[in-house]
This record gives structure tokens, sequence and C-alpha cells, in this order.
């Protein structure tokens, strides 16, 4: 069995074996200065615009918000910008959601070998996320020990007195 802070899940090398059931388990995603790449791709006027394209490959960490255990990489379509965030880059004259912006994102948790995690391969999520608040993503696919996963993703952006953010990601995986 796989091991993540020091308790047992019922989960094989290489994926479930015959387990059907769900685990559960949150790691962050290092959106802070040193944490990784983050870098917008706009689409004309310098602001956060709906179209405007950003990709991260961040660094993923365990739920101590420290020990790196891979990497967290993909690419959100700005779709409603609307309330100012800690970007700094927000649109003011497009508040079709006013309290919040939102965007469609895609993106891979991979999850090193002898990290610490007790696991290795990728997940695969999808979905609306927005810049504040909870978000809940489709996880879409894995390999390795999550071949053939599914389920879903809470992520929630926790603004950082230094700078940046992290964003908290509670997994609940399941597999058929």
């Amino acid at each position: 069995a796989n091991r993540h802070s020091g308790r047992t899940l019922g989960w094989g090398g290489g994926g479930w074996g015959h387990h059907h059931g769900k685990i559960q388990f949150t790691t962050f995603a290092d959106g802070r200065p040193d944490g990784g790449i983050r870098q917008s791709a706009d689409v004309e006027d310098g602001q956060d615009s709906p179209g405007d394209i950003f990709v991260f490959d961040q660094k993923l960490l365990a739920d101590d918000s420290t020990t790196v255990i891979g990497r967290n990489a993909g690419y959100c379509i700005r779709t409603d910008p609307g309330k100012p965030d800690w970007s700094g880059t927000d649109h003011p004259t497009l508040p079709d959601d006013p309290e919040n912006n939102w965007g469609q994102c895609t993106w891979t948790l991979t999850f090193y070998e002898g990290a610490g995690s007790g696991y290795v391969g990728t997940l695969q999520v999808s979905g609306r996320e927005s810049d504040n608040g909870v978000s809940a993503v489709s996880i879409v696919g894995g390999t390795g020990d999550f071949k053939g996963a599914w389920g879903e993703l809470l992520t929630n952006p926790e603004p950082q007195t230094a700078g940046g953010v992290l964003f908290r990601q509670v997994l609940e995986i399941r597999r058929n």
C-alpha cells in the first residue's frame, strides 16, 4: 500500500489493484514568485481580458505546503474577468461577475517517485476555475498509480503575505 501523511491508503503500485473505493488528500500548487512559471499571453490590451491565456508550471507541494512532491502544469483561458484580485491585471470595464474572475483551465499534477507523496504518475484535471473562493474541477484521467482515475479536485487560492498565492487542492479520486 502507498503512504501519504503517515496513513495507509488502499492502493498498490501501478494503480488500485482490486480496490474500487476512493482516496482523498491535499496538495498545493506553488504560485509564489519562487514557485515556478506563471506567464500570460495577452490578447491585446495588457489587462485581464476574455480570451487571454496564461500558462503555469509550478512546484506541486505536499499538504505541509513545503515538501515538493512533483509539478503542477497547465493553462487557463480567461472567460470572465471581473473583480480585482491578487494579480493586479484586472480589466476594469468588464464586470460580468463583479465578485470574481473565471477561466477555463486544464492542467496536470505530476507526482515524482521518491518525493514523499507515496505516488508515481499523473492526474489530469479540467474545468471552470475562479480566482477567488473554492472551485470544483473534474479529474478526467491519470497515469501510473492513478491509471483509470476520475473524481473531483477542489481548488482554493490562498494569497501569501510575501507575495503570490498557494492554491490548496483537495483531491477526491475514484476508480470504477
